[in-house]
């Protein structure tokens, strides 16, 4: 269920980093975009990006709640397997995505099952992660402490229940 217009206010119009929880019951094989047919395997993802544009994360974000009948970023294909489950973000004013997907591809049970998956434009070797179970935010959050200065504050938005959102300052 999408958030309704109130909900959708606890994820501001500003700029930020953000990384999505998806959850894949099936494996599956799909064409994504210029990468071609993959396979997807059942399991957990996370996806990360930024928004900086206009509406910023909230309006990124939202995006993310609809079906979408044009694809246009590698996320979009993936999302017809996957079901969003929760939003992991930043308000911090400098992007972060490069950092996170390194630090996401550190965690225990990381895999990248699709090389370049978002960072076409980037030098990183994907941002897109795979993981058996479900990865923790609270591991998230300690190793995002242990990157970046202690001024930044992560919240969690849970797009499963979109009425049960945390906010988790580091």
């Amino acid at each position: 269920m999408a958030p309704t217009s109130s909900e959708a206010l606890e994820i501001p119009a500003t700029g930020g980093t953000y990384a999505l929880l998806l959850a894949c019951a099936h494996s599956r094989t799909l064409r994504i975009g210029r990468l071609g047919d993959r396979l997807v395997p059942r399991g957990w993802y996370i996806y990360v990006g930024s928004a900086f544009g206009p509406g910023g994360l909230k309006s990124r974000c939202l995006r993310y709640f609809h079906t979408l009948r044009r694809l246009h970023w590698h996320i979009d294909y993936l999302r017809r397997a996957a079901s969003l489950q929760d939003i992991w973000f930043t308000l911090d004013h400098v992007p972060r995505e490069h950092l996170w997907a390194e630090m996401i591809a550190g965690l225990p049970g990381a895999g990248i099952p699709i090389p370049r998956f978002g960072a076409s434009d980037c030098h990183c070797r994907s941002h897109l992660f795979h993981f058996a179970s479900k990865p923790g935010f609270a591991i998230f959050r300690q190793r995002t402490l242990q990157q970046l200065p202690t001024s930044v504050s992560i919240m969690a938005f849970s797009a499963a229940a979109p009425r049960q959102s945390r906010r988790n300052a580091l």
